[in-house]
């Protein structure tokens, strides 16, 4: 696991020593590699030189064979690259009976090779997690890629300066090429939201790579962005009769086992995170099923929100290792600043998964297998019941019926402020733009609330027309799965890439952490949308095809509890110690935001919280994002 950066400057300075730009942004991203830094220079034969550099986390071959950059002999290609590739070892297998020869065991050198080999299709072949950027000399020609579910991020700009990349916005940012620019498009999905959507970022001339995508950029011409990987479409009905569900299961029993056996491959100590809930408990079960296992787990001293009694049960269960941290609201504050301070994009979420990461890796662990994913696969959310009933009234219900039932829902007989009136009436009237009531579902704030808190002129800057090939791939998508399974791609391409997997990353990477999922395995997500939405809805328990991958039941106890996110206990923790610091967030706005915002639109969230009308995520952004304002943008 890495971090990588690359620099492209057509009219390089005269005997420049050092790239300069490049060396800030491999120190931006130390914690991402703390074991090993490189940078090469390229000079192209069009002239300019490029200049590609990587921190290095060591996880499979620990020696100096896998420093980054890694050149081809034979070709001159050069890559850098952060992930892991699952199946390195079978790739490595038919490149040596292709004639290829390895100068180390780390999968970095796989990747190089295979492109060798197979070209641009290698990518096809691969089974993990990557962000990647591969300079062919034979073609002259930079090939940016990301993995089918971003799990890795790549961002990348095109400046007056050159071409950028690199694994987080904020290396972009501190090459000081790229001007600190908040930019209308993200800053509207932020607060729609949560979590920028993909591609647009906070900052006005950076990207974000999307997933299962690669970019190809040759000097002089434009940069050429194609898709390799979507989402498959739903199996042929006649595949899903009784007589065959046995055989899915079967099928999708052995991809989860094996997509958790391979994320085990490591030279240094491997954990689990464990909350208790089914998504996890299953990925620590089937770990355990391969050897000892350590397990963790963050609970909090408020017991309402406290999950360590289902982890130890769990873990009980499965014979692992357990280690569990118990947060207070004092340990909050004193993190806090830290916690923030990893945010590579503000977002309403992460804070959590930062403290899990830092007791893990103080625990002496440096990957972390992690349940994401469970959720969006195999229905765990309310969306999955409710977003099909929706779908279902929007059919069947007239257009006066619906412009009635909105009156209701703006009126004074639901409370004020209430978020769910507000989306209920976003969604009766049609006002959110989107095609699917998938969407209105995720709405953190709705359009109207958005488009009264942006100050006019960034209003009218904001540019859908950037989501509009993902959004065209999702109708192709929708067109062709059940309603359960329509959700499931939704959730997948909404809510788990913009916002949990890369909280995931950035906080995790905060730590020096891996984190592995395998339940979003690309031949396990495959199988999960192949198989009828009913069956992941039917039976007793939740999430039935999912619990059909344990080697055995888990304890009753954890089957009997009700579904509970990994929540801090936020609303608690805003109304005790935190007050203060909020209500001084809330007085004023800030340089950077001043002339953004409806500060005091922002600030009434804050007091409707403190009434009780308004959930803590709302007032939650604003200060984050604030907080994230006064470190990146001038």
């Amino acid at each position: 696991m890495c971090g990588i950066a690359g620099w492209y400057e057509a009219r390089p300075a005269q005997n420049a020593a050092q790239p300069e730009p490049l060396l800030r942004m491999l120190a931006q991203m130390a914690r991402r590699g703390p074991d090993d830094e490189g940078h090469c220079e390229i000079r192209l034969r069009a002239g300019g030189q490029l200049w590609l550099g990587a921190r290095r986390l060591a996880i499979l071959d620990l020696s100096a064979d896998g420093h980054q950059p890694m050149h081809d002999p034979l070709t001159g290609n050069v890559l850098v690259y952060n992930g892991e590739i699952y199946n390195f070892r079978e790739l490595r297998r038919e490149l040596e009976s292709h004639g290829c020869a390895f100068r180390s065991r780390c999968d970095t050198e796989v990747l190089l090779l295979g492109y060798r080999l197979w070209g641009q299709p290698v990518v096809e072949r691969l089974r993990g997690m990557f962000a990647f950027a591969l300079w062919d000399e034979a073609q002259q020609q930079l090939l940016l890629v990301r993995d089918r579910h971003g799990i890795k991020p790549l961002y990348y700009a095109e400046t007056p300066a050159g071409l950028l990349f690199g694994s987080e916005l904020r290396t972009l940012l501190s090459s000081g090429l790229v001007a600190r620019d908040l930019d209308a498009t993200g800053l509207d999905s932020l607060l729609r939201f949560g979590a920028v959507q993909e591609p647009a970022t906070l900052i006005r001339s950076a990207r974000l790579l999307p997933a299962g995508h690669w970019l190809l950029w040759t000097p002089g011409s434009a940069s050429r962005l194609e898709r390799y990987w979507s989402l498959p479409a739903g199996a042929h009905s006649a595949s899903h009769g009784n007589g065959h569900r046995a055989r899915h299961i079967e099928e999708l029993r052995n991809a989860v086992a094996d997509a958790v056996r391979m994320r085990l491959v490591s030279d240094v100590p491997v954990g689990v995170f464990l909350s208790g809930g089914r998504d996890s408990s299953v990925v620590a079960a089937l770990a355990a099923e391969a050897g000892p296992v350590k397990t963790f787990n963050v609970t909090f001293a408020e017991q309402e929100f406290a999950e360590g009694a289902q982890a130890r049960s769990v873990a009980r269960h499965i014979g692992a290792d357990h280690h569990e941290l118990t947060l207070s609201e004092r340990d909050l504050l004193s993190a806090l600043p830290s916690a923030l301070a990893a945010m590579d994009q503000p977002t309403v979420d992460g804070v959590n998964t930062w403290f899990v990461s830092r007791a893990t890796k103080q625990a002496g662990v440096t990957v972390a297998l992690s349940g994401l994913g469970g959720d969006e696969l195999f229905a765990g959310y309310r969306s999955f019941r409710l977003v099909p009933r929706m779908e279902r009234l929007e059919r069947v219900t007239p257009r006066w019926a619906r412009a009635l039932a909105a009156s209701v829902a703006d009126s004074r007989f639901l409370p004020r402020g209430a978020a769910s009136a507000h989306k209920l009436s976003a969604w009766l009237r049609g006002e959110d733009g989107f095609r699917h009531p998938f969407y209105v579902s995720r709405l953190l704030l709705t359009p109207a609330e958005v488009a009264r808190l942006l100050q006019p002129d960034w209003l009218l800057a904001a540019d859908f027309s950037i989501y509009a090939p993902e959004m065209a791939e999702r109708q192709r998508l929708l067109a062709a799965h059940d309603a359960v399974n329509q959700v499931s791609c939704l959730e997948l391409g909404v809510y788990l890439r913009n916002t949990l997997l890369r909280d995931t990353d950035c906080m995790s990477m905060a730590h020096s952490l891996e984190v592995r999922v395998p339940l979003i395995d690309h031949l396990v997500t495959e199988h999960a949308l192949g198989m009828p939405g009913a069956w992941k809805l039917n039976g007793g328990r939740p999430k039935p095809l999912l619990l059909a991958c344990l080697p055995r039941p888990l304890p009753e106890d954890v089957l009997r509890q009700p579904k509970r996110g990994f929540e801090l206990p936020w609303s608690r923790w805003l109304r005790g110690e935190m007050r203060a610091e909020m209500d001084a967030a809330f007085a004023e706005p800030g340089a950077a935001l001043a002339s953004v915002l409806d500060w005091q639109r922002a600030s009434a969230l804050w007091r409707g919280f403190l009434d009780g009308r308004v959930h803590w995520s709302r007032p939650w952004l604003f200060y984050v994002l604030k907080q994230w304002c006064a470190r990146n943008i001038t």
